[in-house]
């Protein structure tokens, strides 16, 4: 059975290039959102105390954080991992993180999809994030690849991304995750519990950014 988090829930999404989402989750779905345009730098804290506000709810009502680890957006995902770890500080509470693309690729699934497919979202340098997904519904690491090892992958190529198709003419734009992710979130190896989220680093490892200074050899 997948671990649910404690409700209310605090959601928090600043992966997108552009933007912000935040949303406070209970019995199993959005009871209230708030979006914004602007970056997480300039919207997190705002958007934060909006989606409260229209839920009823106060900071200290809260029962858990959820925050979008990446890969995407590093400096958005910078900012809400370290709110939430603030938060969590203030407000103790688990705090649960789950990665874009394992949560596309279970959308997808409880959408209808039954074979092999890929989702891919824009990295750096014209490479491409990549979560493969078996048939019988387990998906792979997150990996990054050349536009010639996306357009070789086995199976659909699934993403949110509108401009995919300008660069990998095979790739179908698939509607966002965002308004499924309260029921993404109840399915199997989708959230996981992290009392200290950090940023998914866009390198081809995948290492984690722990907002240290790396310290040079004297």
């Amino acid at each position: 059975m997948p671990m649910a988090p404690a409700e209310p829930c605090l959601v928090l999404d600043g992966s997108a290039r552009h933007g912000l989402r935040v949303g406070v989750l209970q019995g199993g779905r959005w009871i209230a959102e708030a979006h914004s345009d602007e970056g997480a730098l300039e919207a997190t804290f705002a958007c934060a105390e909006q989606a409260l506000a229209s839920a009823g709810l106060k900071f200290a009502d809260l029962r858990s954080f959820a925050v979008c680890v990446g890969p995407g957006s590093m400096l958005g995902i910078r900012v809400t991992a370290m709110a939430v770890r603030t938060w969590a500080v203030l407000q103790p509470c688990e705090v649960w993180v789950w990665e874009p693309l394992v949560a596309l690729a279970a959308a997808v699934r409880l959408r209808g999809e039954a074979s092999t497919f890929s989702v891919i979202s824009e990295s750096r340098l014209k490479r491409w994030h990549v979560v493969s997904v078996d048939a019988a519904g387990l998906p792979s690491p997150a990996r990054e690849c050349e536009v010639e090892q996306v357009t070789a992958l086995a199976g659909r190529i699934l993403t949110t991304a509108v401009q995919a198709p300008q660069v990998l003419p095979l790739a179908q734009v698939v509607p966002e995750v965002w308004p499924d992710l309260p029921k993404v979130f109840a399915q199997a190896s989708v959230l996981r519990l992290e009392p200290k989220p950090e940023a998914l680093n866009a390198a081809a490892d995948f290492a984690t950014w722990s907002g240290e200074r790396h310290r040079g050899t004297p």
